[in-house]
């Protein structure tokens, strides 16, 4: 077992590379970082570097390190985190600035972060909410977005559904199967390509619509026009590429 705790300076920059365990970030008192991990490689380690805290399992500087272990960090709201694992899941409580996730396979829980980058091969990504961007690459995983996005938000995936819950943000999402769901969508623009799966999103009322819309095999479906009532309070661009698959479009409750 091991303990440290270090003292840092506003938002400190977190490491973690282990190649299997389980990571877990808490929220804990501003200027300090705790930090115990549970493994049995003699070669893990745990340093300060200025106001950048590593935790790996070996010292090389390849994402992907050796060795399994059970990381808790305990880190103030708003410190920048990097973790680098091929397999492990990775939960996070406190809101945090910038988060960069790359994994194998392992899921993924986080409450709030300004800026999100996660690249997996296998495993779910379930997010709080997305202040800045939120970038989602993935071979075989969904996303859920439980609260709102802003920014920007761009998704790659293979196959995988997503769902968000609030959108503010412009959206590219480029998925060869899988279904996209937005229950409220008040961006500036959003772009869909995909192969399978279809696409349903809600517009607010009064929002005036761009569509540019190509559909190889499914249905268009719009909601009924609404009464006019003065000029509209937003305007928004969509557009879609689907080879097969549904868009549907419908007025947020």
């Amino acid at each position: 077992m091991i303990q440290r705790e270090f003292n840092v300076e506003g938002s400190p920059d977190i490491e973690v590379r282990v190649e299997s365990g389980r990571i877990e970030v808490h929220r804990s008192d501003p200027g300090v970082v705790k930090v115990t991990v549970d493994t049995k490689s003699p070669d893990f380690i745990v340093e300060q570097r200025g106001n950048s805290i590593v935790v790996s399992s070996d010292k090389t500087s390849s994402w992907l390190s050796r060795g399994s272990a059970y990381v808790v960090i305990e880190a103030p709201e708003g410190s920048d985190l990097q973790v680098g694992v091929a397999s492990a899941p990775t939960r996070i409580d406190v809101p945090l600035g910038k988060v960069d996730i790359k994994t194998a396979s392992g899921d993924i829980e986080l409450v709030d972060a300004e800026s999100i980058a996660i690249k997996t091969a296998s495993g779910d990504a379930n997010l709080g909410s997305a202040g800045h961007s939120l970038s989602f690459t993935s071979a075989s995983g969904d996303l859920r977005v439980r609260g709102t996005c802003r920014g920007s938000v761009a998704v790659s995936t293979a196959s995988g559904d997503i769902h968000i819950a609030d959108c503010e943000a412009t959206v590219s999402v480029n998925t060869a199967s899988g279904d996209i769901d937005i229950a409220r969508f008040a961006g500036r623009s959003a772009n869909f390509k995909g192969m399978s799966g279809d696409v349903d999103l809600a517009i607010p009322r009064r929002t005036e619509v761009d569509l540019d819309v190509n559909l190889l095999s499914g249905r268009l479906r719009l909601p009924d026009p609404e009464p006019r009532q003065g000029n509209p309070e937003r305007q928004t661009s969509i557009k879609a590429k689907l080879v097969s698959g549904n868009l549907t479009i419908r007025r947020a409750d």
